[in-house]
């Protein structure tokens, strides 16, 4: 499998979610990520340093939408 060029950089991404509160905990309370914005149960912007945002969660396409293993799942089962 290729490898990405050591000089990758990504400014940022946006997660759809089914569950913002959720996803908000593990994001900032586990991974440190500081709260820029909110919409209300709609969406939040997260960034480290004080970025704009560098993740931006949103329940755009649905919430409540059947859940799929996640980032969390996947620290927890290599845990």
């Amino acid at each position: 499998m290729p490898s990405l060029d050591p000089r990758t950089r990504i400014g940022h991404v946006h997660l759809t979610v089914s569950d913002l509160d959720r996803s908000l905990a593990f994001y900032r309370d586990v991974l440190g990520f500081e709260v820029m914005t909110r919409y209300g149960r709609e969406a939040v912007f997260l960034s480290a340093g004080g970025y704009h945002h560098h993740i931006g969660l949103n329940t755009w396409a649905g919430r409540g939408a059947p859940r799929r293993l996640d980032l969390e799942d996947l620290l927890n089962q290599a845990g």
